[in-house]
């Protein structure tokens, strides 16, 4: 008699242990899910990613997973559905051909700020030497510049517009010097040091404006354009899965100022720092990112 009992008993104890495993399946499927944000390493956009994630863990209480990649990699991610959203990208033009080539996988979820892109000097470089980008094709010019055009990351919009630039005003004897936002930066910062002439590829809202006193040079051809539109893009079906979320890109906006000046603080202490002070200070403005007709944006 005792193998039948022996047999329920271990019936019994499966049973119980696929209970128990069922159960903290349910459990996991219940937790909130991380929505991934995927963002380059700009200083803008460090800023603007990390105070969205302080108003979405705030507010909506919503895990945040930031995933950091070259912006190539980034438009191929969120056309694939490997992360959620991008809030970086420069449009109509510095993103265009990433934008043309995803666009069909993508939803815009809308317009963070407006900012600008193109080739920029000390303002210690006279306006009577250079003031277009025209006047690089001056040898005396080409030389104090030492030939160089100073740059980031290789195959960014900025660079592919720059050698579209490179091209439309037969910019012969130059050659594009790529490395990184920071590696571009010193550069910069060295040759002012020693009095030398430097050309950068240069972007704002950015710090550098704010450290250094810089112009743009005009554009004539338009190769570069006006004012860029920096926005919030999103994989397909984003908005009807997180409709709370793409609400809040929806009206998610930084004054340039502000943005201009925590990028400028951070370099003091950290992005972390001023992102945490600047979120307690503004919280009723960012809440109110969240409302919809007097309500909270609600899950449908």
């Amino acid at each position: 008699m005792k193998a039948p009992f022996a047999y329920a008993s271990t019936s019994c104890a499966w049973l119980f242990s696929l209970m128990l495993g069922s159960s903290a399946g349910l459990v996991q499927a219940d937790e909130i899910q991380p929505v991934r944000i995927g963002y380059v390493n700009w200083s803008d956009t460090e800023i603007t990613v990390k105070l969205a994630t302080a108003a979405l863990q705030d507010h909506l209480k919503q895990p945040v997973k930031l995933i950091m990649a070259d912006i190539g990699i980034q438009f191929q991610a969120v056309a694939n559905g490997n992360i959620d959203l991008i809030p970086m990208v420069w449009l109509p033009n510095t993103h265009k051909a990433f934008y043309d080539k995803y666009k069909d996988k993508l939803e815009d979820l809308g317009v963070l700020y407006e900012g600008r892109i193109g080739m920029a000097v000390p303002t210690s470089i006279p306006v009577s030497e250079i003031s277009s980008v025209e006047d690089l094709n001056k040898p005396e010019v080409r030389e104090k510049l030492g030939g160089k055009i100073l740059t980031s990351e290789v195959g960014n919009g900025q660079y592919k517009l720059t050698v579209k630039a490179m091209e439309e005003y037969k910019l012969e004897g130059y050659k594009l010097v790529a490395s990184s936002e920071t590696g571009m930066l010193n550069e910069l910062d060295r040759n002012l040091k020693r009095g030398q002439w430097s050309l950068v590829n240069a972007w704002s809202p950015h710090w550098m404006f704010s450290k250094w006193s810089l112009r743009y040079l005009d554009d004539p051809k338009q190769i570069f354009g006006s004012a860029e539109q920096i926005h919030a893009v999103a994989r397909k079906g984003f908005t009807q899965q997180y409709p709370q979320i793409a609400y809040f890109f929806a009206h998610y906006s930084i004054p340039k100022a502000d943005l201009e000046s925590l990028m400028m603080d951070a370099r003091a202490s950290s992005s972390d720092q001023v992102v945490a002070a600047y979120y307690a200070a503004n919280k009723a403005r960012f809440d109110g990112m969240f409302e919809q007709g007097g309500q909270t944006a609600s899950i449908k």
